[in-house]
């Protein structure tokens, strides 16, 4: 099973620590009502080998690979586990030389949105609806400080996971299998992104008011 433990060490001591008041609670609330095929999607998590990747690039695709490239079993075998994780939706992953083609180009709604954004170095981000997390990636490599992605849906929690290890188990992003409807007002976060989200909200208005909730004053919500 995923452990949150390291990301509420990771907030104790930042502007986020108000919200180990309810989340910890919650995300064993969560755990009892799983998809009963979580524990077999967080064991494929596990399954995946511990590489280290000497090249990294967050800032114009989500890539990683090493100078030493893996043999054609350990290759096959990456990709044996990855693909029990279909379907794969945001994306493109280019990981270890081995292409995850998702069913939808992010990267494309990625360069759209970009040139619009105040500068995102140095932010602690929200990314609402965040499926996978691809563009959270794309957020560190924009050099946020912290970006966390909430998504119910424990798929995407798992294929977020598998991507972190590939990624040399990178702390800088982070996925919590919640809906905004269940954060606490945190006033926290200096970017919120909810993308592809709003039309999905029985009361948009609603909608606009939990996100607001959580920017601090002066934030930007996209």
């Amino acid at each position: 099973m995923i452990d949150f433990r390291p990301f509420y060490q990771q907030i104790a001591t930042t502007n986020l620590s108000d919200w180990l008041e309810t989340l910890p609670l919650q995300l064993k609330e969560w755990e009892t009502q799983t998809h009963g095929d979580y524990a077999k999607w967080s064991k494929i998590v596990d399954f995946l080998p511990d590489l280290h990747a000497d090249e990294i690039d967050l800032k114009s695709a989500v890539k990683s690979d090493c100078t030493s490239r893996l043999s054609e079993g350990e290759k096959q075998r990456i990709i044996h586990h990855l693909k029990q994780l279909m379907p794969w939706r945001k994306g493109p992953y280019h990981l270890f030389g081995i292409h995850i083609d998702c069913e939808w180009r992010s990267d494309f709604k990625w360069d759209r949105v970009l040139p619009h954004l105040a500068p995102l170095q140095g932010r602690t981000i929200l990314d609402v609806g965040c499926g996978s997390g691809y563009h959270m990636w794309r957020m560190v490599g924009e050099g946020a400080k912290m970006v966390v992605g909430i998504d119910p849906t424990e798929l995407f929690l798992c294929q977020f996971e598998a991507v972190r290890k590939l990624l040399n188990n990178d702390r800088r992003a982070n996925l919590i299998p919640l809906g905004i409807e269940q954060m606490q007002p945190l006033a926290a976060f200096d970017t919120v992104f909810s993308m592809g989200v709003l039309y999905h909200r029985k009361s948009p208005l609603d909608h606009l008011s939990q996100l607001k909730n959580q920017l601090v004053k002066g934030g930007e919500l996209v």
